[in-house]
């Protein structure tokens, strides 16, 4: 059986840039950084004290199912909800059979099991509220988008670490592929400005602790000292290409290749070798060769190891290619957004393919001298886009790469 071709329809996206992807892209060309000072708490006894914070007043909803639980759930929840609505409202589809939902979510309700333990231990077991639990599950994310949309096929939430939104969206892409979807909501999510996640990856020093938030996080930069927290979802309409044109649908891109594997440096590290394998293997499977990638959007959060083992696998990639790709990171403008961040990522693809600019790697300013033949694009740049390689990695080595194409 040939596979069938996985477009895009719908894209919606939440980030500290905006709240949809046109504001996501204007922000990305413009160079405007979202990050900023922490409001959720108080950051003062942190070294790292900044966060890409959403503004939760752009995250309204329409009367409808659910709207009471919603207003309780944790921000990632909500958060993915906003998005897959503004996806669903992009594609135009009514119809709701042979779909089903796949997001992406790393460390989830965080914030509300700490608020939580917090709560409880200042107040008693019995001021625990009753929506405790259900809004900090990992799966209540795809959960909430299904039932408020009456969305009754397969439903799968992903926990691969940072890597999670990426391998949703290409497991979603895979069941489309085979037949057995004939369109998803695919994504990922993250909200986890809260203490504990600034205890635990300062504990690792992992953060950046930067003093300004204009020069910090520099994703690739020499002087790189760590990623900034981010808060982010980006959700996708995936359908079959036959079923999207009948209807007249918009179609914003083409799925045509995704990888995973597993291997890293430790629990926490990168592996140059399986990055470089996890790529060459999206390109496999989308039947096409290095030399024909115009933009890799990197994983590159600002970490020094990561960075380094990312760029060494790009250039081990594309090594003895006449014609090599731009490479960019989004992370400057956005922070780093966890199991979002491979969304993101697409969302940025999606518009590049679009608009043929490669948006630039915010506050790089120098790179290392190994690196310096890396083509890392530091100001917007017009050229011909015809595919793009998205990257995300996480911690255990999970390593997810995809493909997308112009329709």
């Amino acid at each position: 059986m040939v596979p069938r071709s996985v477009v895009v329809t719908g894209i919606g996206v939440v980030c500290s840039l905006g709240a949809d992807v046109d504001e996501l892209w204007k922000g990305l060309l413009a160079g405007r950084s979202g990050i900023g000072p922490v409001t959720r708490f108080d950051p003062e006894r942190f070294r790292s004290r900044y966060a890409a914070e959403i503004d939760d007043s752009r995250v309204t909803f329409a009367p409808g199912p659910l709207r009471f639980e919603i207003k309780r759930m944790s921000g990632f929840v909500r958060y993915a909800l906003f998005a897959a609505e503004q996806a669903l409202t992009d594609s135009a589809l009514t119809e709701r059979e042979g779909g089903g939902v796949y997001l992406g979510v790393a460390m989830g309700g965080l914030p509300s099991i700490e608020a939580g333990v917090l709560q409880q231990e200042r107040e008693g077991p019995r001021r625990t509220s009753p929506f405790l639990i259900p809004s900090l599950i990992p799966n209540m994310a795809a959960s909430m988008i299904a039932l408020r949309h009456g969305i009754e096929g397969e439903q799968v939430t992903v926990a691969g670490a940072c890597a999670s939104g990426c391998q949703a969206v290409g497991q979603a892409m895979r069941a489309i592929r085979s037949g057995a979807r004939t369109w998803a909501l695919a994504g990922g999510a993250e909200a986890v400005t809260t203490p504990v996640t600034y205890s635990g990856f300062e504990a690792m020093r992992a953060l950046s602790r930067g003093a300004d938030p204009e020069l910090t996080p520099r994703p690739f930069d020499r002087d790189r000292d760590g990623m900034i927290v981010g808060e982010a979802a980006a959700v996708f309409v995936l359908e079959e290409r036959e079923h999207a044109e009948a209807r007249g649908a918009v179609i914003h891109g083409e799925l045509t290749g995704f990888a995973s594997n597993s291997g890293g440096e430790g629990i926490t590290g990168l592996s140059a070798d399986h990055i470089r394998a996890c790529m060459t293997d999206a390109l496999t499977d989308a039947d096409t060769r290095a030399d024909a990638v115009d933009c890799v959007f990197a994983q590159a959060s600002g970490m020094v190891q990561g960075d380094a083992a990312e760029l060494a696998a790009i250039r081990a990639a594309t090594a003895g290619t006449e014609r090599r790709p731009a490479v960019t990171s989004i992370k400057g403008h956005t922070g780093y957004a966890f199991a979002a961040n491979g969304p993101m990522n697409l969302a940025a693809a999606l518009m590049a393919l679009r608009h043929q600019t490669v948006p630039p790697t915010l506050k790089l300013d120098r790179t290392e001298p190994p690196f310096a033949d890396v083509d890392i694009a530091r100001e917007p740049r017009e050229r011909v886009i015809r595919r793009c390689l998205i990257n995300a990695f996480g911690f255990g080595g999970i390593n997810a790469s995809l493909v997308v194409s112009r329709a």
